[in-house]
């Protein structure tokens, strides 16, 4: 008996700590697109090499924030480059990404997507699917007013905190 007193008392703690209606939201988080106008007409566009470091900057800040958080977990899609590569970009395909995040295990598909009109003017979107239903759960925008990595990291918080995760926040 003294036994049984002793492990429930070991364990107890560990299953009060865990909510039992604790859900985690499993997300793909696609490489963000890009459209800069400065580049309109020309046949191969040639992009910014400091724009396109910052989309990367940016959807890792977006991961990172999203694991911190604990209501998601981001799932790897190292294993589907190749089919993300050939789907992009996916402001322009309508849900493609929804098939690949699904076969990764995720909930839901989150893309994004920079416009640039001039590196004074940028506009950041990012839009997240039900991957069951391929319907858009989440679309959200924001304007970035000048073209640094504090800026768009700004911009990306901005949208996290305001737009995508505001269900988290207390009324």
């Amino acid at each position: 008996m003294r036994m049984l007193k002793r492990i429930l008392c070991l364990f107890v703690p560990f299953f009060m700590a865990v909510p039992a209606h604790a859900t985690t939201t499993k997300a793909a988080v696609f490489p963000f697109g890009i459209h800069d106008a400065q580049q309109d007409g020309e046949i191969v566009p040639q992009y910014n090499p400091e724009d396109l470091r910052r989309l990367t900057v940016v959807v890792e800040e977006l991961k990172a924030l999203m694991a911190k958080d604990g209501k998601y977990a981001v799932v790897d899609l190292a294993p589907h480059a190749k089919e993300i590569e050939a789907a992009s970009p996916f402001d322009q395909c309508n849900g493609c990404e929804v098939p690949i995040a699904k076969e990764a295990g995720a909930d839901i598909a989150v893309t994004g997507y920079v416009d640039k009109v001039s590196d004074a003017l940028l506009s950041l979107r990012i839009v997240a699917r039900d991957t069951k239903t391929g319907e858009l759960t989440k679309t959200m925008s924001a304007a970035i007013n000048g073209n640094t990595d504090e800026l768009w990291l700004h911009g990306v918080r901005y949208l996290w905190r305001n737009r995508f995760n505001v269900e988290a926040q207390p009324k």
